[in-house]
């Protein structure tokens, strides 16, 4: 039975892997030595990152801080323009549809 192409040529390599196996390669003493001296030496410190800079990462990057900057915001906005007081009927009613909890408080004594 003839042999594959595949295995002719695993059997070829097989001879020079037999031949390296039969002399393991040892290294140099200079190379453990400095192999050695890596191992023993503290490693380096890490790059200090600015606290603005950590802040921007964990929120996702500028498209997330300017999104949470226009929240803010507009939420200082919507906190701070308050309406006008009630005065008739009807601004007391869209007032209570608002703030239900105000709704004893404007009916009033009748």
């Amino acid at each position: 039975m003839p042999m594959s192409d595949d295995k002719h040529e695993a059997a070829w390599l097989e001879t020079f892997f037999e031949a390296a196996r039969a002399h393991p390669a040892a290294p140099s003493p200079a190379l453990m030595t400095a192999v050695l001296r890596a191992a023993e030496a503290p490693p380096p410190a890490p790059p200090r990152v600015p606290l603005m800079a950590r802040l921007r990462d964990a929120f996702g990057g500028w498209p997330a801080m300017a999104g949470l900057a226009t929240a803010a915001a507009v939420g200082v906005w919507i906190g701070t323009a308050l309406p006008e007081p009630a005065t008739g009927a009807s601004e007391a009613v869209w007032l209570v549809d608002i703030a239900p909890e105000l709704a004893f408080d404007l009916a009033g004594d009748f």
